[in-house]
């Protein structure tokens, strides 16, 4: 959103509403005030790269207090919401409240996150305000196939729903040496990048690790979140230690020097809304082993750029990593540098320009 946000800020006026955290600002310009992000103080939140059950109820109220402020103070054309929950029953107010046209862009674990107790598709509350939301909206749009397929199986949404799929920039980074980012020039290096959180799926990579029985090949983990100290401790107790590497938060630019020095991308999600991550490792030209379910199904395709497995089956992911590891190919790495090129910002960007003009005269998209 941050991106599309900022590719729409070259032509137009863009104003965002979102939830404060400690030591960020209340207002923040970029762009010479074309992009503008308004955040509002919610109730116990404190991360700024996560957010507990009550902050995310909390936003609500807050959202709508600080909409309705923006709507009396600016004059809008669109409202766009990114998240049917915790943001939707907001954007959903906030529009009704400006007479606005309301466009709503369906994500993943929003409608549906199969780690989750609470996810929507399970609780029959959060369930009946997704439905709301969907069908209160406009227009809705969806960042994969997999989305739109699930809000019409999961919630019988049966209006259209515009596929738009979610672009990356080009990443601007200096390459390094391996002995620079502390990895050895001999051995195989699988990378993966994610929050450590249930729905990547992490065990399952360590459980195919170990049944490599391969010292020459390590796993470096990109990312922090609630399930580090329980994946650290699988490492140790599967023996694979040290063969795995935890690298935390690191700078965008130390990622993509990490993901440019590695042999092969692998994160075998239980499911993914679209996954940016897979095409930034096709831009570091790597072959990509994901999982069959979700949205990069979109975009990736079994042999040309990689392997898709099963994410429950451990001796699958396994045989892939051996065979993308055993036989390095060029054609995929040029393939996937290829492929990438068509998920730029700038389309993503450009389909929400004729997906908000749409809505605006109430036609359809062209």
């Amino acid at each position: 959103m941050r991106d599309v946000a900022t590719e729409l800020s070259k032509r137009h006026e863009v104003h965002v509403l979102t939830s404060g955290a400690t030591g960020l600002p209340s207002e923040e310009e970029h762009r010479g005030g074309a992009l503008r992000i308004f955040r509002c103080k919610v109730w116990l939140r404190t991360a700024t790269a996560v957010a507990s059950l009550i902050s995310l109820f909390a936003f609500y109220p807050a959202g709508v207090r600080l909409g309705r402020q923006l709507i009396r103070r600016y004059s809008y054309d669109v409202v766009n919401t990114w998240f049917a929950i915790p943001s939707g029953p907001t954007g959903v107010h906030v529009a009704r409240y400006g007479g606005l046209p309301h466009v709503l862009t369906i994500i993943g674990g929003d409608i549906y996150d199969p780690s989750k107790w609470y996810s929507p598709h399970r609780n029959l509350v959060l369930g009946r305000v997704v439905r709301s939301v969907l069908n209160s909206a406009d227009r809705t749009t969806a960042i994969s196939t997999d989305i739109a397929q699930r809000a019409r199986q999961l919630y019988g949404f049966q209006r259209p729903i515009d596929v738009i799929p979610l672009g990356v920039n080009p990443p601007s980074f200096t390459p390094c040496p391996r002995d620079a980012l502390a990895l050895e020039p001999h051995k195989k290096y699988i990378v993966s990048v994610g929050r450590l959180v249930r729905r990547k799926n992490y065990p399952a990579l360590l459980h195919a690790v170990k049944a490599l029985s391969r010292k020459d090949v390590e796993l470096l983990i990109v990312g922090d979140g609630p399930e580090r100290q329980h994946l650290e401790g699988l490492a140790t107790s599967l023996g694979v230690g040290e063969q795995v590497q935890f690298r935390g938060f690191v700078t965008e630019e130390t990622k993509f020097q990490l993901l440019s020095s590695s042999d092969l991308f692998a994160l075998p999600s239980l499911h993914e809304g679209f996954g940016l991550v897979y095409l930034e490792a096709m831009i570091c030209g790597l072959p990509v082993i994901a999982s069959t379910r979700g949205g990069q199904n979109d975009f990736l395709v079994e042999g040309e750029t990689g392997c898709l497995v099963d994410p429950d089956d451990v001796h699958g992911l396994k045989a892939a990593i051996e065979k993308l590891l055993s036989e390095p190919s060029r054609s995929i790495a040029s393939n996937n540098k290829e492929r990438v090129k068509r998920h730029v910002v700038a389309r993503t960007a450009a389909s929400y320009e004729r997906l908000f003009e749409a809505s605006r005269h109430g036609s359809a998209l062209g």
